[in-house]
């Protein structure tokens, strides 16, 4: 159905691939470079490094399966998914038009947090951020390290100072729990915000120096979600979130951030507790 242009680059750079996970709505692939595709059905819709298809011919396949790869085409379980006539979806938001608004993103912050301290798990590192007196119930070792590390990320960036950023960034790469970890959910919420508010030079050396600390101490699929947040990449429900900023339409906002909060375990509460984060810290 649509393809992101990393999932293009991908296929014409993968000499040999295996499954990494597979799940009934999503197949990650890892090749030889340890970058990652994702396969997915249309309810998981658009995302940075993905190909969509249409989800009644979702293919089944297993954990460690070997993927033969063509120019445009590869077989995944017996299926052969063509990408030759997918629709190319843009996986970069118009990040200039939310750099414009800096009143918006301030009444973004006003509206997302209390929703955040509402509806986030008690477990998900937002409340570190939010400041929220709740009790976290998160292993002593992993509440700790979360507790300095947070607070010493958004200190470095709101002084850009990308060397103590990258050191703050290195505590949380793998931290917490979850298929990608509570730590790294919230490192690229917080990539987001950097694209949202920064200089795009800027928001590119800061997320990038960002990723590249973090990206060695995660996993392969954790780390290609950094990555793709360092390009300024997102998926689609960001996009739409986004467009309800720029439109200041509250409605719409809160739509959104309750169709990514329930991503993952904690995922999506972390990464909007990271965007948040940015945002009340500039």
């Amino acid at each position: 159905m649509s393809i992101a242009p990393a999932a293009k680059t991908w296929l014409a750079e993968t000499q040999q691939a295996y499954v990494l996970q597979a799940f009934k709505p999503v197949v990650n692939i890892v090749n030889q470079e340890s970058n990652v595709l994702s396969v997915v059905n249309a309810e998981i819709g658009n995302g940075p490094f993905s190909v969509v298809l249409p989800t009644n011919l979702f293919p089944e396949t297993h954990a460690d399966a070997q993927i033969e790869i063509f120019d445009d085409y590869f077989w995944l379980g017996d299926t052969l998914i063509d990408v030759a006539d997918a629709q190319l979806w843009e996986s970069k938001p118009d990040w200039e038009a939310l750099r414009l608004k800096p009143t918006n993103r301030a009444w973004a912050a006003e509206v997302l947090t209390p929703l955040l301290k509402r509806e986030a798990l008690v477990d998900s590192m937002a409340h570190i951020v939010l400041k929220s007196t709740a009790n976290i119930p998160l292993p002593p070792r992993i509440l700790e390290a979360a507790q300095q590390a947070i607070p010493q990320l958004f200190e470095a960036l709101a002084t850009r100072n990308s060397s103590a950023a990258a050191a703050a960034a290195k505590r949380l790469a793998g931290l917490g729990p979850g298929l990608t970890p509570a730590g790294d959910d919230l490192l690229l919420g917080v990539l987001h915000g950097l694209w949202a508010t920064l200089a795009a030079e800027k928001a590119s050396m800061f997320s990038t120096t960002i990723a590249a600390a973090a990206t060695p101490r995660t996993h392969a699929l954790s780390g290609a979600w950094l990555n793709a947040g360092a390009r300024g990449d997102v998926a689609e429900p960001w996009h739409l979130l986004f467009q309800a900023i720029n439109n200041k339409n509250e409605a719409e906002l809160k739509l959104m951030a309750m169709r990514i909060l329930p991503t993952g375990h904690t995922s999506g509460a972390d990464a909007l507790g990271g965007f948040v984060g940015v945002l009340t810290n500039q």
